[in-house]
């Protein structure tokens, strides 16, 4: 081997830890960005999909009222006192 090979080999073999650490947290921070950048997506595929379910259900909802004449109710009630 020459000396140059050697040398480097030396090099490697001290900063072996840093270089291993520093791959780690590499890692570590990638996962992690892709995991947020997942939770973003589905998260907005939900909230979309929540909005059009409550949109279209408001327009497909119908509402029906009806009139009560309480006028007989009230006549009995006071016959009560």
């Amino acid at each position: 081997m020459s000396q140059q090979k050697v040398d480097q080999k030396k090099l490697d073999k001290k900063n072996r830890r840093s270089t291993l650490r520093k791959k780690k947290i590499e890692e570590v921070l990638s996962l992690a960005l892709v995991s947020v950048i997942a939770i973003a997506i589905v998260a907005w595929v939900g909230y979309s999909i929540y909005s059009k379910v409550q949109t279209s259900a408001a327009e497909n909802a119908t509402y029906e009222y009806y009139d009560i004449d309480t006028a007989a109710i009230q006549d009995y009630l006071s016959t009560l006192n």
